[in-house]
């Protein structure tokens, strides 16, 4: 008697794959499926794998299995240890060939150099755009809850988002909710929401602003401010100074307000926050022979262990938050080797703001409000202290300002800006645009400048020219100048503000 095997299958059909999203280093399973000419589910099968296209890094395992009686299914694992494009298996059962879809592969763990954390969602979660909420009041008071939601984008080597990846996020001031962890979504973003709560910023020491900061086993190499701050453009006296040629000094200034002895010393980094997003992965490297894992010699970022640079010094410091690695008890620095599993890190900041209070204004030695000018000043006004509109035409009127510690205020509304308006139902002068510097903005510099256009009110056309009567003496104008303000981008409130009265004459 002579035992038969089963003729070869009528079809052969891919089935599935686990997971559905496959990383480098785990196992792979494909599945196909025979079944016979009647196209029930057909054993005992023998089917071959291979690749349709050798890969190096890439391995099949068991080359060749046998379809399981009741399901006619029939399982090969696979392996990829490098970075490949795609790769597609075959199955071959007796000449009938079955192919799976192409299968591209996500890097294992997460990578530093794939890291981001940013505040803000404009082009989507995790692309910034919000470097300040509104935070004090005139009298330095903290108002609670300003919010924005701030997100740790998650990669891996091959710049594919790592999903299910714990985050967890650290402030300096501040709280993150509604816990300090946060698990990556499908596209590797951990979103958290941050808001103004105690403690308190710490309060730093001035500055110098350098390109070129220290980057050593213990120093960062960050900056000792964010560029959207423009501290490239700081002077220690920045409204009094205006128009002078950077001295990279930070701004500072005498509080008005607070009248503790000694008397405190307002600089912009009082209140600029830094948060820390960690997450377990490997140091970033660069991938010279394009082999997909790291070799000897390679460039690599060599990270310390994470901490909370409350002071901005680049460097951890006494009393500031870190993470012990190694659970040796003391912040450590960088260790000159390339870490396949570590805790990589990556830092945020952003400022909180304060609204000027009436002895800010009046600051005459280190002031955070000033009128720049009007530019064309005809010299037709009885007074030369107040500018002068010729009949139908206008003058540009620049003003500058910043919050009590050398800030941008925080400006998170579509709406937001600053206008001239006059309480008279026919004025005889009208300003242009109706908000200068309107809308959202994106960096802070510590002087922020807007300009306003005065005009007189009267149509040339209506009636013609030739009958509009001119004024003689030219009429006195008056206009308050206001800026309104939206703390932050999620259920902020508007602070208003009333800066000055703006006033001159027109013919």
């Amino acid at each position: 008697m002579t035992a038969c095997g089963p003729s070869g299958p009528a079809t052969l059909e891919f089935v599935d794959i686990t997971p559905a999203q496959p990383r480098i280093g785990e196992i792979t399973t494909i599945k196909f499926k025979a079944t016979d000419y009647r196209g029930e589910p057909q054993a005992g099968t023998t089917v071959k794998f291979h690749l349709l296209a050798d890969k190096p890094g890439v391995t099949l395992t068991p080359a060749t299995g046998t379809t399981e009686k009741g399901t006619g299914e029939v399982s090969v694992q696979l392996i990829t240890s490098a970075r490949v494009t795609s790769v597609t298996i075959v199955a071959d059962a007796g000449g009938k060939l079955a192919y799976s879809p192409p299968l591209s592969f996500a890097g294992s763990v997460p990578n530093g150099r794939q890291f981001t954390f940013q505040c803000g969602p404009f082009g989507g979660p995790g692309s910034g755009g919000v470097h300040a909420i509104h935070v004090f009041d005139e009298s330095r008071n903290m108002i609670a809850g300003s919010r924005v939601f701030c997100t740790a984008h998650v990669g891996d080597r091959n710049s594919d988002g790592v999903p299910d990846a714990l985050v967890s996020f650290i402030a300096e001031a501040g709280t993150i909710g509604p816990t300090a962890t946060s698990m990556a979504d499908v596209l590797g973003n951990a979103t958290v929401l941050y808001k103004s709560s105690l403690p308190m910023p710490r309060e730093t020491d001035p500055s110098v602003f350098s390109w070129n900061p220290v980057k050593g086993d213990r120093q960062t190499g960050e900056y000792v401010a964010p560029l959207w701050m423009h501290p490239y453009e700081w002077l220690a006296n920045p409204i009094a100074s205006l128009g002078q040629p950077a001295t990279l000094q930070e701004p500072r200034r005498k509080d008005p307000v607070r009248k503790s002895v000694p008397q405190p010393t307002n600089n912009p980094r009082d209140n600029l926050v830094t948060m820390i997003a960690v997450t377990s992965g490997e140091e970033g490297f660069t991938d010279v022979n394009n082999n997909g894992k790291y070799d000897d010699g390679e460039p690599f970022d060599d990270l310390t262990e994470p901490f909370v640079d409350s002071n901005d010094d680049g460097t951890w410091d006494a009393e500031e938050k870190f993470v012990d690695v190694n659970g040796n008890g003391v912040w450590d620095g960088r260790n000159g080797q390339w870490d396949s599993n570590a805790l990589i890190w990556v830092e945020e900041r952003i400022t909180w703001t304060g609204t000027p209070a009436t002895e800010d204004m009046q600051d005459t030695v280190a002031p955070v409000f000033r009128a720049v000018g009007f530019v064309p000043d005809t010299g037709c006004a009885p007074s030369t202290l107040h500018p002068c509109i010729p009949m139908l035409g206008g003058v540009s009127a620049s003003f500058v300002m910043s919050d009590p510690w050398f800030n941008g205020i925080a400006q998170n509304g579509e709406s937001d800006g600053c206008e001239m308006s006059s309480p008279d139902d026919k004025p005889p002068v009208v300003a242009s645009p109706r908000k200068a510097n309107a809308g959202r903005m994106f960096t802070y510099p510590s002087v922020t400048g807007f300009t306003v256009n005065v005009k007189d009110a009267r149509d040339p056309n209506a009636p013609p020219l030739s009958q509009v009567p001119v004024r003689a003496p030219p009429i006195h104008w008056s206009t308050p100048l206001t800026c309104s303000f939206t703390s932050s981008p999620e259920q902020g409130f508007v602070t208003v503000i009333a800066l000055d009265t703006v006033e001159g004459y027109v013919e």
